[in-house]
């Protein structure tokens, strides 16, 4: 009988223990069935690791588990996102962005600026859109973000900033507006942004700036308006920028610029002018300037520079007028900014104009062998002269004389040389290749041009001196051509 108990007993407690492996095995199931429904849950809520491939948003962060992403770069898929799509409720699992970018992949796939994701993340300092299609920013669109930084809007269709577009931005630095089709600035459309230090605009069809249109913008650096269409300037167009030290207007299409268009620019340091369609410019258009170290007005069809415009500019270091159609440079013109042009770091760039040769560039002989600067030098050695024959040369009759005897000379030399061809007449010179004796002078000398020119030079103007000159003239050009040959 007692052993018959103690089977029932051990029955019972195997069969105890089996009923409690079940249950275990059960609970075990069912946690892990819960574990993976709700981290299923999470992944789809979370912007960083979306799943679905029907999605029209994907974005791909540094860390991708819930609340600690600080950088995310998204793709938007697809056309015809709303504002009502569930995707963006996703965002809410990254609330600690600091940089967000958004990248189009298709015209018309992101149509407004998603404000309603962009507020709720309380750290972001970069942002950056891409290829959508806003068309125009409407007022206050991008507004008290307190902790925003840097906005980048590149390729964005924009045409039009509406009044107030971006307006209490505390932290604002930097704004790009880049690559669009904004056709003008009005006023106010900058406004309370105490920090902002550089604007990019360039690219665009901007063809009006209106006066006033920068005033808000008290402490701004750099103001990039390249690449755009603006034709008129004025002193009210850069009213309030008393900071800036960096403008860029290259490739516009200014054609003039007048009187103290640039006087309220008290600190500018940089201005760039390349590539616009220059003609004129006043005596006084750069008054003003008295920090600018670096002009630059190569590509533009100027014919002369009044000799002073460089009064306004006389800490100027570096001066780039290659490119144009200058016919004259005297001393008198750079004269404001001749000892600045002898330091080791300044540069003065003349070649690709139109330059005639005469007594009147004597100076960049003289400059070249004085300055300590390498690359000045190297630039001076570029510069060419257009040799005139109307009267410097006896009409020319001396040098085609001596080019035909120099065809002739040539050809007499080299017995198995075919029939000599007729050559061009070469009238364009290196300047600092040239003897200063022969350097034709006008007959008559004003100012202190005649100040560079030594006891020699001034007596060209009787018939021994100018025979001289013609010689040494016919003897350079006979020698050019014979390096040619």
């Amino acid at each position: 009988m007692e052993t018959v108990v103690q089977y029932l007993l051990l029955a019972l407690a195997l069969t105890s223990v089996q009923i409690s492996y079940t249950e275990s095995r059960l609970n075990e199931k069912r946690r892990d069935k819960t574990e993976r429904r709700y981290h299923g849950a999470q992944n789809k809520d979370n912007i960083c690791e979306i799943t679905n491939r029907e999605s029209k948003v994907h974005c791909y962060c540094e860390n991708t588990d819930i609340q600690t992403a600080t950088k995310a770069d998204c793709w938007v898929f697809n056309g015809g996102i709303a504002e009502s799509d569930p995707i963006w409720a996703s965002f809410n699992s990254q609330p600690h962005l600091e940089k967000l970018t958004f990248n189009v992949r298709s015209d018309g796939a992101l149509k407004f600026v998603p404000l309603h994701v962009i507020h709720r993340m309380k750290r972001l300092q970069k942002l950056y859109i891409h290829y959508a299609t806003l068309n125009k920013i409407e007022k206050k669109t991008f507004s008290n973000m307190t902790t925003v930084r840097d906005i980048t809007l590149m390729n964005n269709k924009i045409t039009e900033l509406d009044f107030s577009a971006f307006t209490n931005l505390p932290a604002l630095v930097n704004l790009t507006i880049k690559e669009n089709k904004v056709t003008e600035i009005q006023r106010d459309v900058f406004v309370d942004l105490p920090n902002l230090r550089y604007l990019d605009l360039s690219f665009n069809s901007i063809s009006l700036a209106h006066d006033g249109c920068f005033e808000h913008l008290t402490v701004l650096n750099d103001l990039i308006l390249e690449a755009n269409s603006i034709t008129v300037l004025t002193r009210d167009t850069f009213r309030g920028l008393a900071n800036l030290t960096r403008l860029d207007l290259r490739s516009n299409k200014l054609s003039m610029i007048g009187d103290l268009t640039f006087a309220e620019l008290w600190n500018l340091n940089e201005l760039l002018l390349d590539n616009n369609e220059l003609k004129y410019l006043s005596e006084r258009a750069f008054d003003g300037l008295a920090m600018l170290q670096k002009l630059s007005m190569t590509g533009n069809r100027l014919r002369s520079i009044n000799e002073g415009l460089l009064e306004g500019v006389r800490g100027l270091e570096l001066l780039d007028l290659r490119n144009n159609e200058l016919e004259h440079f005297t001393y008198e013109t750079i004269k404001p900014i001749l000892e600045n042009l002898k330091i080791k770091t300044s540069v003065l760039y003349l070649s690709g104009n139109k330059l005639v040769c005469d007594c009147r560039l004597s100076w960049i002989q003289t400059l070249r062998n004085e300055t300590k600067s390498e690359p000045l030098r190297l630039a001076l050695e570029d510069v060419t002269c257009i040799l005139t024959d109307a009267n410097e040369i006896n009409n020319g009759k001396e040098v085609n004389d001596a080019l035909a005897d120099g065809n002739e000379a040539q050809s007499a030399s080299d017995d198995d040389q075919a029939e000599p061809t007729a050559q061009p007449i070469v009238n364009q010179l290196v300047i600092v290749d040239m003897p200063t004796e022969a350097l034709p002078c006008p007959r008559q000398l004003t100012g202190e041009d005649s100040l560079m020119l030594s006891s020699k030079d001034e007596s060209y103007g009787n018939s021994s001196s100018l025979l001289i000159c013609n010689v040494s003239l016919v003897l350079m050009l006979v020698l050019s051509v014979l390096s040619i040959c």
